[in-house]
């Protein structure tokens, strides 16, 4: 993440939509994040009804046990799929329902990795990534083109698979 403040904070009130390029899971992963939405909602309003008439001592935890773990992995996937990418001149920023917002200058990245599954930036020495995205996201062979042109001289990208070759420059 950035350490910077003043002028980090204003990326709402400042970013210009003409510089902006949006990136985000196409509509049938949106759609199936929506009803999985819908579908959780809907389980724990059931399963909070039938507390309500059998009490917490009548209830058998053990048949909900799977629905409760199945839920709990539904609600932890529909943000992921649910997230917007916003490429600027200058920084990635991934807008998160529900969860934190992340953003990452170029000039601070140093390391980014380009995985079969997902892409990772490293802006600092720590282990953990600054900022992940899945490349299931529409025009993502794009968005990783872009974002390597847009990377300082220094930056190292790691690329394993090759699928990219040839295309990723840095700047």
């Amino acid at each position: 993440m950035s350490s910077r403040t003043s002028d980090h904070d204003a990326w709402s009130s400042e970013r210009s939509f003409e510089h902006t390029e949006v990136y985000r899971h196409g509509p049938l992963y949106r759609w199936g994040a929506y009803a999985t939405a819908g579908i959780v909602v809907l389980s724990v309003l059931a399963i909070s009804g039938r507390m309500v008439i059998k009490g917490l001592s009548g209830m058998n935890w053990g048949a909900y046990a799977g629905a409760v773990a199945g839920l709990v992995g539904a609600a932890v996937s529909v943000p992921s799929l649910l997230s917007e990418l916003y490429l600027t001149e200058d920084r990635l920023r991934e807008e998160r329902p529900l969860r934190a917002n992340r953003e990452v200058y170029f000039d601070e990245v140093h390391r980014v990795f380009v995985g079969g599954a997902s892409v990772e930036l490293y802006s600092s020495s720590d282990a953990d990534p600054a900022l992940t995205f899945h490349r299931k996201i529409q025009g993502s062979d794009d968005l990783i083109v872009k974002l390597v042109g847009r990377l300082p001289a220094s930056a190292e990208v790691d690329h394993p698979s090759g699928e990219l070759d040839g295309r990723l420059e840095i700047a």
